[in-house]
């Protein structure tokens, strides 16, 4: 008999193939398609004989404008990040470090009765134990029983705000997964870990691929003896192969893939691993059908106006606005400024599918645009420490032939534009020709000469400031932790400032 363990993970609340940011649109993801895919797979393999576990591996219930909505205004629709999961026929659960972004009561409400959830490695601080769920499950069919261990990534504490994890321990996963599974060897004949993290380091020839924090340790899970599968995630990468006789996945971001491994339990056969696309599958009717009240009720939110620009501002080209600016950037930093009365702010263009805003602003824009419910911090930096921060900024770039091109450190394992800043409040250039950390002019500060001895107050949201992404930011003292989201802020100056009207600043130059 053969095991096939199907896996979703970091589906962020894309369960439609339709586009959220351009309504109407349809798109090649989310979990609809992906339930459509899985039901035909085990009734296929069931017909086979085969046996099929379902593991949804993290980031479930944060990061689109549906999790959003419900979080923020039907909360009494949270019963249905347990109700479409358990209609999919997921046998097991794991954390994503995304599950705490609202906080612990928040997530403990919506998992509180759920028996699938696993979690090995997130602790009550006071009992030692996992604070929700359990370490482990053992699966049993046909005499043969298989164990599934759910751990997380140990990185939370450096992002998430300290209220949303308070008494909670993040236990070191390698660690916890090789106890339980000297511990459970001699009862079953099979261990899965599935784990919400990913891989520092080449799964080929053991490569660095980015700074070994702790925050992705799929490679030391690799080296525990006795693990038959490893089910990963939190990266979005798209990963299936086998390395040291040991099947793993990734199945990337918002449903666009399901992890497919299959193991032969009579080890006569070796293991399998493999993506199956989702784009060519429809949308389970069964589910759409179920879901269509909310989605009327979370459509006609969106589309509420909030504001009222003089002119839009919309994206065209994001990567090329990282390089030039842009009034819409100027005015989420003018918002941080007003906000905090910080003398800087520095602000992020998270992906390169944000749309900018329209004359009219509506809150499907405001969402499209800014999805995570970050806060705003006032940090203390000297003058040097600023130019060191913009140094990092300026890492984000690099020079091929005389083109300006982003730094594969930004793209790979993990594309992550959003650790790029673009600030206000200072006059700047970067100079690419020059030595990394050695490219930065820093012309003036609030129109006055820059001095790297004086100390400013900066502007930026929480992610940042714990100093994920520039660690420099970290090194600054703390003025003050704001509790509005930044979403909530934008809404709230778009209305105090109707037709605002936003100029172009040039106040930074990039010199190739």
């Amino acid at each position: 008999m053969k095991l096939q363990l199907l896996s979703t993970s970091d589906t962020h609340g894309f369960w439609w193939d339709d586009d959220f940011i351009k309504k109407g649109q349809i798109r090649s993801d989310g979990l609809l398609r992906a339930a459509s895919a899985m039901a035909v797979v085990d009734s296929l393999a069931q017909a086979q004989g085969d046996w099929v576990l379902k593991i949804e591996n993290g980031d479930f219930i944060q990061g689109s404008p549906l999790t959003t909505y419900i979080a923020e205004c039907a909360t009494d629709q949270a019963n249905l990040f347990e109700t479409i999961p358990k209609a999919i026929g997921y046998d097991v659960r794991v954390l994503g470090n995304h599950e705490f972004n609202y906080g612990r009561d928040y997530l403990t409400n919506i998992f509180k009765n759920d028996k699938t959830l696993l979690n090995a490695n997130i602790l009550d601080s006071t009992t030692g134990q996992p604070f929700i769920g359990q370490p482990f499950k053992i699966f049993e069919k046909k005499g043969y029983r298989v164990a599934i261990i759910g751990l997380t990534t140990k990185a939370i504490p450096r992002w998430e705000k300290p209220e949303n994890i308070t008494n909670l321990h993040f236990a070191d996963p390698v660690l916890i997964a090789r106890r339980l599974v000297t511990e459970l060897a001699s009862q079953v004949d099979e261990i899965v870990l599935a784990y919400h993290g990913g891989f520092s380091r080449d799964l080929v020839n053991n490569q660095i691929l980015e700074e070994e924090t702790g925050e992705n340790q799929g490679n030391e899970l690799l080296n525990i003896s006795g693990v038959s599968a490893i089910i990963t995630g939190h990266q979005h990468r798209l990963i299936a192969n086998t390395y040291q006789q040991i099947p793993i996945s990734q199945p990337g971001y918002r449903a666009e893939a399901i992890g497919q491994l299959t193991l032969d339990l009579g080890h006569i056969e070796p293991a399998q691993s493999r993506l199956i696309k989702t784009a060519n599958w429809p949308a389970n009717a069964q589910l759409s059908k179920k879901l269509t009240h909310i989605r009327t009720e979370l459509d006609n939110w969106l589309d509420q106006p909030i504001g009222q620009l003089a002119t839009d501002i919309v994206l065209t080209d994001v990567a090329q606005v990282r390089r030039t600016g842009h009034p819409f950037v100027d005015l989420i930093n003018q918002v941080q400024l007003a906000a905090t009365g910080a003398d800087l702010a520095a602000t992020a263009l998270f992906n390169d599918e944000m749309p900018g805003f329209h004359k009219i602003v509506t809150r499907r824009q405001l969402l499209a645009n800014y999805p995570f419910p970050n806060t705003l911090v006032t940090v203390a930096m000297t003058g040097k420490q600023i130019k060191e921060a913009l140094e990092v900024n300026a890492g984000y770039f690099t020079l091929e032939n005389g083109e300006i091109k982003v730094s594969d450190r930004y793209h790979f394992p993990k594309q992550e534009d959003y650790n790029y800043d673009l600030w206000a409040g200072l006059n700047y250039e970067f100079h690419l020709n020059h030595s990394l950390g050695e490219r930065v002019t820093v012309n003036s500060i609030r129109g006055l000469p820059f001095n790297p001895s004086k100390t400013y107050s900066v502007a930026i949201n929480n992610y940042r400031a714990t100093g994920a992404g520039n660690p420099i930011f970290a090194q600054g003292k703390v003025l003050h932790r704001g509790k509005i989201p930044l979403t909530r802020l934008i809404q709230n100056y778009l209305q105090q400032h109707p037709d605002l009207v936003l100029k172009t600043k040039k106040h930074f130059k990039i010199q190739s």
